[in-house]
């Protein structure tokens, strides 16, 4: 019922691809490999009712030492199915459960059984070792099943659970009776910290939200550090080639199959330059410019009808909750080290990307691209002597490199 699709009512889902879908497909799996993307999530819609029909494009991907992931409900999990995604080298799911209720489940996915198959989806991914976070996304209807659901997903084997709330689809003219309330979001979030405590599962929030917003510093140092990734590491292209910012952003700047990605991704320059932060944001918190970024764009969208607007779950203040910032350990100065050989680079205009995962990755200059690519032992003094720098400095930047899982230690 909070789906973007629900409100599509004059519509009907398709099972089958068409030839011009098809087109658009190869033309996508082109660009990706052009442009040397890292990591691509399979989403829609539900992925695994087509993915057969795009397999040699996917093994293209593959191929080429692209990451995948997929998001999907996993009714349609399969032995078989699953056998495809190991193939592709997936190894992560993200699904999605309403509630623990089955006929809460059932009545917010609008189809009888979809918990049954859920379940059985969950129980077949986890048998064939496939690691699997569940999603809940958080509204008015399922609000008070936030812990049961966390329960089933850890007696199911799912190795996290995720509760994030609840955001109005931009073509949905009346989401009365969905939204949380500031104080549901906070108690969401006190709810996920239960659920880690009593079953020591790993717990999440898949939503960027204002600083502002968090009650206290335990909420923030676990919920408070996803930042919005909007044409910035990421971006989103619709079935129809499309490309867009996010998931949830309605405006598109070209389209895979014509202008190509590069094109659109220039072209969204101003979700990366801070021209979007509100100006409130900007005089009145001393963060800025942090992570925060005054919350979600698209939820301003909604509902100030301007991407530059206050997030509606902004209080408009600065947080009355510290960020959290990890202390980086430093290693032995007479540490030496070497390039982790499953590491991929791009060339960018300002020197490198080195990267390991969505999650572990840096920028670097051509210098330290030069030290570190040979594969061959670098100890601090070959930092320090290459950058006319101190030791100090050098160890830094190599205990920067470890963390990230760039170098590996010898």
């Amino acid at each position: 019922m909070h789906c973007y699709n629900y409100w599509r009512r004059d519509e009907r889902p398709m099972r089958v691809l068409t030839e011009d879908q098809l087109v658009v497909r190869r033309k996508t799996a082109k660009e990706l490999l052009e442009n040397k993307v890292f990591h691509v999530t399979l989403t829609g819609g539900e992925p695994l009712g087509v993915i057969e029909q795009v397999m040699p494009e996917l093994r293209q991907l593959a191929s080429a030492g692209i990451q995948m992931s997929i998001n999907t409900n996993l009714a349609l999990m399969t032995t078989e199915m699953g056998k495809l995604l190991k193939e592709l080298g997936i190894r992560s799911i993200l699904t999605s459960l309403m509630s623990a209720d089955e006929i809460l489940n059932d009545e917010i996915a609008q189809q009888r059984g979809a918990f049954r198959r859920t379940i059985e989806g969950i129980k077949v991914a986890v048998s064939m070792g496939l690691r699997v976070s569940v999603n809940m996304v958080v509204s008015q209807k399922n609000f008070d099943t936030i812990y049961d659901t966390g329960k089933l997903a850890y007696s199911l084997g799912a190795k996290a659970f995720c509760a994030t709330k609840v955001s109005k689809p931009s073509n949905c003219e009346d989401f009365t009776g969905f939204p949380l309330s500031r104080e549901q979001l906070g108690s969401m979030f006190h709810e996920l910290i239960r659920i880690r405590k009593a079953f020591g599962i790993e717990v999440a929030s898949l939503e960027h939200y204002p600083a502002c917003v968090f009650p206290n510093t335990e909420t923030r140092t676990m919920f408070g550090n996803r930042n919005c990734s909007a044409a910035k590491t990421s971006c989103t292209i619709g079935f129809d080639g499309n490309i867009r910012p996010c998931s949830h952003a309605p405006m598109s700047y070209g389209n895979v199959a014509e202008q190509g990605l590069s094109v659109a991704w220039i072209g969204m320059d101003a979700w990366r330059d801070d021209s979007l932060v509100p100006s409130v944001c900007k005089l009145t918190c001393g963060e800025y410019p942090g992570k925060c970024g005054g919350g979600c764009r698209i939820e301003s969208l909604n509902v100030h009808q301007g991407v530059g607007g206050s997030d509606p779950y902004s209080l408009e203040a600065a947080p009355a909750a510290k960020r959290a910032v990890a202390k980086l350990k430093l290693l032995d100065p007479a540490v030496i080290v070497q390039l982790q050989p499953k590491v991929r680079f791009r060339k960018e205009n300002f020197g490198f990307i080195a990267y390991r995962s969505s999650t572990n990755w840096v920028a670097m200059d051509s210098t330290l691209y030069g030290i570190v690519v040979p594969s061959k032992p670098v100890s601090v003094t070959d930092v320090a002597t290459a950058y006319q720098s101190s030791e100090d400095d050098a160890l830094e930047t190599l205990s920067i490199l470890s963390a990230k899982g760039i170098v590996q230690i010898i």
